[in-house]
């Protein structure tokens, strides 16, 4: 099915569009500006600093959705996993011939199945029948490593709408993408599936034992279906922290020694004043910490381990956790 011209046009632009912005997240990566008509300890108050995305502790069970308590969670994936999948001793051993008999069939979908057989004679339609391991009908949150399928060209951005197709299961889904590190429980999300390497997205999705097989396909303007990426199931696992990373930056007014006066991260000192335990950063690697605001135009004092160069930047990092 092919597009009307102005619905064409529509479609280039807004691929355009999203091309830029994600070439504007790889240039400054998470960066956002402060509102001048909101306060930020009101704008970003969801969000709280962090030491070390690595090593500083994230309770699992803090302000959980709603929806996050309908789902199954495993103590022990591994273990639920070789339970799930251990043949009972009444299963019909493998390459049997069997006769399934199907009670409570509607008629209307008998008849819908019904097919004409060669030499004219009357029969069905072929249907495929499929089981399920334990927990397999249960909803979970369900992880899957994946990689990008066209590279470069392709623009997926997280919590869009994309197909899964695992197995003879399809369904839609809007997974976020995060970082695939297994050095930590936290993990930053992806704004954009990368291009390049591989990264786990996570989406809420009957549970499936891996590892398996996997496409994440995009619906086009046009209904048609193209394949976004590839990959394999991991582990379900319920209190895997995905954390959304946005980065506050102001420049350098004055500098003495290792002191400087910060400006344009914030407009008011009492938000100077809310987010002064959090730790700073500079994009020639340098740390620092706020000492306190200077007058009533959101200007800062800080102190940084060495100088600082005027050309720098100073950078905030500000983190909250984020489900599909």
């Amino acid at each position: 099915m092919s597009l009307a011209p102005d619905e064409e046009e529509r479609a280039r632009s807004e691929w355009a569009a999203r091309r830029a912005e994600e070439q504007e997240q790889k240039d400054y990566p998470d960066e956002v500006e402060v509102p001048g008509d909101v306060p930020a300890r009101q704008r970003f108050a969801r969000y709280r600093g962090l030491r070390s995305l690595r090593t500083s502790p994230w309770d699992p069970f803090e302000n959980l959705p709603q929806r996050h308590h309908k789902i199954v969670h495993f103590s022990s994936p591994a273990m639920s996993r070789a339970k799930a999948l251990k043949t009972p001793e009444s299963a019909v051993p493998a390459g049997s011939y069997v006769t399934l008999h199907i009670e409570r069939v509607p008629k209307s979908l008998a008849h819908s199945l019904q097919a004409s057989c060669a030499g004219g004679m009357s029969g069905y339609k072929p249907l495929v029948v499929g089981g399920l391991a334990g927990y397999e009908n249960r909803m979970g949150l369900v992880h899957w490593r994946v990689t990008s399928y066209r590279g470069e060209s392709n623009s997926v951005k997280s919590k869009d709408t994309l197909v899964l197709v695992q197995g003879a299961r399809r369904m839609e889904i809007r997974p976020i993408f995060s970082e695939a590190s297994e050095s930590s429980n936290n993990h930053r999300m992806l704004r954009y599936l990368p291009g390049t390497g591989s990264c786990v997205a996570s989406a809420y999705a009957p549970v499936t034992w891996g590892p398996g097989p996997m496409l994440l396909m995009q619906r086009q303007k046009s209904g048609a279906l193209t394949v976004v990426a590839v990959g394999s199931t991991l582990p379900p696992n319920a209190n895997r922290i995905i954390l959304k990373r946005i980065v506050l930056s102001g420049l350098p007014f004055k500098i003495h020694k290792r002191k400087a006066t910060i400006r344009f991260m914030f407009y008011n000192p009492e938000d100077i004043r809310w987010f002064k335990a959090v730790e700073l950063w500079t994009k020639f690697g340098r740390r620092g910490i706020i000492r306190e605001p200077l007058g009533t135009h959101g200007y800062m004092k800080a102190t940084f381990d060495s100088p600082i160069a005027h050309h720098d930047t100073v950078c905030m990092s500000l983190y909250k956790r984020v489900f599909p």
